[in-house]
């Protein structure tokens, strides 16, 4: 049902468009070429050099941000379903995810047209990329669930998470590249965020990822789902009278 309910969204949106989901495609290569010519300048950076790291960066950061935006209203934009029908409280966060997931199959796209226009290498690594997606994909489940419960309760909440978002793409490796801050810097060991798009977009580079950031979002898994579990289960059977 969720799955069924994500694609509905995504067609949905673009209804009666000519292009239809295309749009999804062509307005983040837009974003990329755009930012691309202007940061690599300001970076003092080839075209060619930084291009990959920022389109990468940008299809990456938008799963990510735009999962624990929407995981926000999970809940509060399936109230009608809520209120009629029972259904495990996840499978609204599924659907919240999976929608997201589709979109960013689309943007997807975009990242071999860049690598190859700027000539970048592809190896084996590129292999890792689909665990680290899961690992990532877990993490976010976890986060959602818990944001999705505090959301229905507190409306103010996806406005303060909305807003942490947006300080963190400045202060995660997406315009900027890692190599540009020192190794043990807070915003590349600290930032959860840094080692999500690490595991993710290393691999898509022909890196390997960096085995911190593997282990830090295996502990923030753990302890996350069991932070999740707890909290849903003495607090997901009242969201319904929240809404």
């Amino acid at each position: 049902m969720w799955w069924m309910l994500a694609k509905n969204d995504v067609v949905r949106r673009y209804r009666r468009s000519r292009l239809g989901q295309l749009w999804l495609t062509l307005s983040m290569a837009v974003m990329i070429f755009g930012m691309g010519a202007v940061y690599s300048s300001l970076f003092g950076s080839s075209l060619a050099d930084y291009m990959p790291h920022l389109g990468t960066g940008l299809v990456l950061w938008g799963l990510i941000s735009s999962a624990i935006n929407e995981s926000c209203s999970s809940f509060t934009e399936n109230e009608s379903i809520i209120r009629q029908i029972s259904l495990p409280r996840f499978t609204y966060l599924m659907r919240t995810l999976a929608r997201n997931l589709l979109v960013f199959v689309h943007n997807l796209v975009i990242l071999p047209v860049v690598y190859l226009v700027t000539g970048s290498p592809v190896d084996w690594c590129i292999l890792l990329f689909f665990p680290g997606l899961l690992l990532v994909l877990a993490n976010l489940a976890w986060i959602g669930y818990l944001l999705a419960i505090l959301s229905a309760r507190f409306r103010d909440i996806p406005q303060i998470v909305q807003s942490i978002v947006q300080v963190a793409f400045f202060v995660s490796p997406v315009v900027f590249k890692p190599s540009q801050l020192r190794v043990d810097h807070p915003v590349l060991i600290l930032n959860p965020f840094a080692s999500m798009l690490n595991v993710m977009s290393a691999p898509l580079l022909g890196q390997m990822p960096s085995l911190i950031s593997y282990l830090f979002l295996l502990v923030l898994l753990v302890f996350g789902w069991l932070l999740s579990l707890a909290f849903a289960g003495k607090f997901s059977h009242r969201v319904v009278y929240w809404l």
